[in-house]
């Protein structure tokens, strides 16, 4: 059973089947939003709970679950085997060495879901967990989108042999991202907050890429620049 705080979350939870059970807080049940999900939540037969203030604070791991807990089933997601012998089709896929901050994971998740990334891979230690916060950040979409964390140069190796590009987002790459060709099937690699992508997984990749930086810093939060190349990589096959 997963724990998801906040409206959207539980939206998302109730929409695709999977919620359980909502813990509700007395005195939300005039709001419009809150009002949509008791609809739901009924019509689905999930089991509703009012508690006081006190008792959802106690819940929450957040701390900012407006009024909302619930309790779902885990979503049955494709393992990356499956992804990669799906028939012929275009695969994205996102790996994330060593994303720290939950927070980050989660706002990565949900833009992920929205330029359609098949799922995100995970190195089994130094990661994230995928817990409340990835939940509340990532809006529901981590109910979505596939998250694999498992020993990632076999990972690696078995995109390569499928035939799926790497390209690595790194300061030190050779080219702007946006004169890469980020269509077809391709893996996109961003590195966690404290030291970018590995030299050792950098040299598993075909190309590695670069955002410009016109002021101080030197990189931008590794959500943003997902989000930056992920949106590159829809602009690009729309216009192809």
């Amino acid at each position: 059973m997963i724990k998801l705080e906040g409206r959207n979350p539980v939206l998302e939870a109730l929409r695709a089947g999977l919620l359980e059970r909502m813990v509700l807080e007395a005195g939300h049940e005039s709001d419009p939003k809150v009002q949509m999900l008791l609809k739901l939540a009924r019509s689905k037969g999930v089991a509703v709970e009012t508690v006081d203030r006190r008792e959802l604070r106690r819940l929450s791991q957040t701390g900012i679950p407006q009024g909302v807990v619930g309790f779902a089933r885990p979503p049955r997601f494709p393992s990356l085997e499956e992804v990669l012998s799906g028939p012929g089709r275009e695969v994205c896929i996102l790996i994330l060495d060593q994303v720290q901050d939950p927070r980050n994971l989660g706002a990565i998740i949900r833009t992920a879901e929205g330029a359609g990334v098949d799922g995100v891979l995970l190195p089994r230690k130094g990661s994230a967990e995928v817990n409340e916060t990835v939940h509340r950040v990532s809006m529901g979409a981590s109910l979505h989108v596939p998250v694999w964390r498992t020993r990632i140069y076999p990972a690696v190796k078995r995109l390569r042999d499928s035939g799926v590009r790497l390209v690595a987002v790194d300061p030190g790459g050779g080219r702007p991202y946006y004169e890469a060709d980020l269509g077809g099937s391709v893996a996109l690699v961003f590195g966690g907050e404290n030291r970018g992508v590995s030299p050792t997984l950098l040299e598993k990749c075909g190309e590695v890429v670069r955002i410009p930086m016109r002021g101080h810093l030197q990189s931008l939060n590794v959500s943003v620049a997902a989000g930056v190349v992920l949106y590159e990589r829809l602009r690009q096959m729309e216009t192809s």
